[in-house]
């Protein structure tokens, strides 16, 4: 993966004097960043002995868990399996949905994890009753069949002990959306087959040559300052779709704290060139634009000669037309003088989805610091949970 800074508004001395003003080197460190602290070997064992346990027997896995506890292998899944159907994934509570995907699944052949750090959350506990419920009328209901994620002692680990079924440990220190490099991203990611030893190796490399990530963070907090406090992340691929969800929750449950913050907000090329790309190059300049391309697909598609009503497009390769509308989508940033950091992938792979997730994770942290706000916890959103735990408490009495 390249990352280019050419177009980002500042040079590199300033930022380079922004990062020293924090002593940026220091900040790369577990007590800083527990997320750094990738999983041992022991560990890296456990999770893959229990998912190929579980694969021996099961077809299918559905991934119960809200947030954090689900984005990152979500994004991992849709990016580099185009979707395939070793995963489903419930997170969201919509009744909807669920029956949807009950309905769907092969209950005889799938299995299902729950995944929660405190392992009290509403939604996740929820859902969880109710697939108990579906098994028990199936006559499927058995510890083999489920796997349990959470902190060590938490009430997940008491139910998995009962029912016996396999639980994972999260790393206390390391929550949710920081999470996708413990058992809640790599457990369902070697479930469906993925290489767990190329996806931690991307964020290794992150880790060994970490500038990339520092000048991102400083750059985004510059034009912070500046009054760029829209951050706007566009894949051109519909296969980063899921990505542009784990940023945003990265980004939003990171940084919005103490009336502070940045928010992200996601867009897709070339779709979103129809809808809000008109906003983006003559609108007000209060946005920072972080734009991926892919540069080698799985596949492509020529226009056969002879094109109807556009002739120059007469033996192209769909690939060589989404190149053109991203480059024009760049071109008309840098005209109109938008701060850009351009992000280019050799492919969609577990390698590069590991780089980036460790890219952005320690770009918030650093840009969090600089803010002077804490990157951890979301305070505000407790206020919400309390509320509605009342609400069903007073519901049942």
């Amino acid at each position: 993966m390249k990352i280019f800074f050419e177009d980002s508004g500042f040079h590199s001395s300033e930022y380079d004097r922004l990062l020293k003003s924090v002593d940026w080197k220091s900040l790369l460190s577990p007590s800083v960043m527990p997320f750094v602290e990738l999983p041992s070997a022991d560990q890296i064992n456990s999770i893959k002995k229990t998912a190929l346990r579980l694969s021996d027997s099961f077809s299918t896995l559905v991934v119960v868990g809200m947030g954090g506890s689900s984005r990152g292998a979500k994004a991992l899944h849709q990016a580099v399996g185009k979707g395939n159907a070793r995963l489903v994934f419930l997170d969201n509570i919509d009744p909807d949905l669920l029956l949807e995907t009950l309905n769907k699944i092969d209950w005889k052949r799938t299995a299902f994890v729950f995944i929660s750090k405190s392992g009290r959350t509403l939604e996740t506990v929820a859902l969880m009753n109710v697939i108990f419920s579906e098994l028990k009328k199936r006559k499927l209901f058995s510890g083999n069949r489920l796997v349990f994620i959470g902190d060590e002692g938490n009430s997940f680990q008491k139910l998995s002990s009962t029912l016996n079924a396999s639980f994972l440990s999260i790393p206390k220190a390391i929550g949710g959306r920081f999470s996708v490099f413990t058992a809640v991203g790599l457990f369902p990611i070697c479930f469906a087959g993925y290489s767990l030893d190329e996806f931690l190796e991307g964020a290794y490399d992150l880790l060994d040559s970490p500038l990339p990530a520092f000048y991102l963070a400083a750059s985004k907090y510059l034009h912070y300052k500046a009054g760029r406090n829209i951050s706007v992340v566009m894949p051109y691929s519909s296969y980063m779709t899921e990505f542009t969800e784990w940023y945003a929750q990265l980004w939003a449950e990171s940084l919005g704290k103490d009336g502070k913050g940045q928010t992200p907000l996601k867009a897709v090329g070339t779709a979103s060139q129809h809808s809000i790309l008109q906003l983006f190059i003559d609108g007000p300049d209060d946005k920072f634009y972080q734009l991926f391309y892919v540069n080698n697909r799985s596949s492509d598609l020529k226009i056969p000669q002879g094109a109807k009503i556009l002739p120059y497009l007469s033996g192209k390769n769909l690939g060589e037309v989404m190149r053109a509308e991203f480059e024009g989508t760049l071109f008309s940033l840098k005209q109109k003088g938008r701060p850009v950091v351009r992000f280019e992938l050799s492919r969609l792979s577990e390698y590069q989805m590991g780089y980036l997730f460790m890219t952005y994770m320690v770009a918030v942290v650093v840009v969090a610091r600089l803010m002077g706000v804490n990157p951890y916890g979301q305070p505000a959103v407790e206020v919400g949970k309390c509320y509605a735990r009342e609400l069903l408490e007073k519901g049942e009495n």
